[in-house]
């Protein structure tokens, strides 16, 4: 990732060029100019499709403008927006494909440690002002220009039309899939970024899945969600899949699993369902019993039965769903009541409540049954690109926010009331103290999970047991 796509107002302002560039290449086209139109056709897209993309543009910008920025968002800067989203892929996209001579490896933000606190790449001060700098006045872009940018336009414009036209929900779930009862899972959420430091973590649990081997546990590894900045095909190549932990050649020795979320549903779910989940072999156990790639799974063994909940799948223009589409509220509590033996453990992407943000309540209100009901022992989600651990609220004694894989977040201060423990080791950088990266390593011992906390250097910074009874 580019250093100047990360910062706020760069993007703004490279949006805001998009959005010209757009509105000009689209009076281009009205006129007959053969060459807008031939790369136009070349990219399969219209003037329907630029003139719904520049709307998307205008409206996010507006909407960015009027929200209150946080004070990190001048170095890690991945809004919850899908035009904006596809703004930064679009503009990685055209950097890395027509101006590879103008990208540079550098240190970039905060460096302690040995860390890079944020990326390590940037692009030149030419390709920046290209890129951001004041749009020229209209019908005066330097012909070579105009049609530089159309090509990152036409970006734009597919992946609105992906988003505008999602892909189709599976409302079958994977089949359940058997676990020992001395497994070892893995959990890690909002990992994909392909970050120096999310490569880390990649590493670092490649270290305990082989540890697992050698001790003889069957090894599975769960990712929340998010794959950055839009789940394009071309992001889960080389942000998710170059840096997964688990080989193509050991699909049958370790199974992959990962959940859809908003980062994933930004240009319509169609690089999440039909790249990684059709494509991949790694990840075969999203397969309803047809064989048609699913979001949402089980894993089971004596004791426990862990379902994996897709709250990112929405059919409108919302960017944040925390919902469970497709009825999948009939599934956990058709699910946990065939297993009254069992107890069971929720991952989805999106947190059921927060101490920091809103959004929730319709997962709540969906599976109020089975939580009264105490069949839910813990719960782990992302989202939040933070660590914490809540104390039991909502009938769930472990209540786990673990969306602290792969996007850099400040050292938090002092937690707040409903927080049993939050972690807030890290390093500190040139200006600013940046968190470390982690994740969970979960060893079933029949009734008994035993449960710690890893970061990116693949230290424990906690550990607990989650009991059946």
């Amino acid at each position: 990732m580019l250093a100047q796509l990360l910062k706020r107002d760069f993007l703004l302002r490279g949006t805001e060029k998009l959005t010209q560039g757009i509105r000009e290449q689209e009076e281009q086209h009205l006129k007959g100019d053969a060459e807008v139109s031939r790369f136009m056709e070349e990219a399969g897209v219209d003037a329907g499709d630029l003139r719904k993309a520049r709307e998307e543009l205008e409206q996010a910008v507006r909407r960015e403008m009027s929200r209150a920025s946080d004070e990190h968002e001048d170095e890690a800067f991945f809004p919850r927006d899908a035009a904006l989203s596809l703004a930064q892929s679009a503009l990685q996209q055209f950097c890395e494909e027509k101006r590879p001579g103008n990208i540079s490896v550098a240190e970039r933000g905060a460096i302690g440690g040995g860390n890079v606190a944020v990326t390590d790449e940037k692009m030149d001060d030419a390709l920046a002002d290209f890129l951001s700098g004041k749009p020229p006045e209209r019908g005066l872009w330097d012909r070579y220009e105009l049609l530089d940018i159309g090509w990152a336009n036409c970006l734009v414009a597919i992946g609105v039309r992906g988003w505008r036209g999602r892909h189709p929900f599976n409302p079958n779930p994977s089949v359940p899939f058997k676990i020992s009862n001395r497994a070892r899972v893995v959990l890690l959420s909002d990992w994909a970024s392909g970050l120096p430091r999310a490569r880390k973590i990649g590493e670092a649990i490649r270290d305990v899945l082989d540890e697992a081997d050698a001790a003889g546990r069957d090894r599975h590894v769960i990712h929340l969600g998010d794959v950055y900045y839009s789940g394009l095909p071309r992001e889960y190549e080389s942000n998710f899949l170059a840096y997964w932990p688990v080989q193509s050649k050991e699909a049958d020795a370790i199974s992959s699993w990962s959940l859809n979320a908003n980062h994933d549903m930004y240009s319509g779910g169609w690089g999440y369902f039909n790249y990684l989940l059709r494509d991949d072999p790694r990840f075969c156990g999203h397969r309803d019993a047809s064989g048609t790639p699913s979001s949402f799974f089980s894993l089971e063994n004596d004791h426990w039965l862990i379902l994996g909940l897709d709250t990112g799948y929405h059919d409108n223009a919302v960017f944040d769903a925390h919902d469970l589409y497709g009825g999948q509220e009939r599934w956990v509590e058709q699910r946990l009541s065939e297993a009254p033996g069992k107890k069971g453990i929720l991952l989805s992407h999106h947190q059921p409540f927060s101490a920091y943000e809103k959004g929730g309540e319709e997962l709540l209100r969906k599976l109020v049954s089975p939580l009264r009901a105490g069949q839910v022992r813990a719960w782990f989600w992302g989202h939040e690109h933070r660590c914490v651990l809540y104390e039991p609220r909502e009938n769930v004694r472990h209540p786990r926010c673990i969306g602290h894989g792969g996007i850099p977040f400040h050292i938090p201060g002092k937690p707040p009331a409903g927080v049993a423990y939050e972690y807030n080791q890290g390093f500190q950088g040139l200006v600013e103290s940046w968190n470390y990266f982690g994740f969970v390593v979960m060893d079933f011992e029949g009734e008994t999970i035993k449960v710690r906390y890893i970061n990116e250097r693949g230290v424990e910074h906690h550990s607990e047991e989650i009991h059946k009874k």
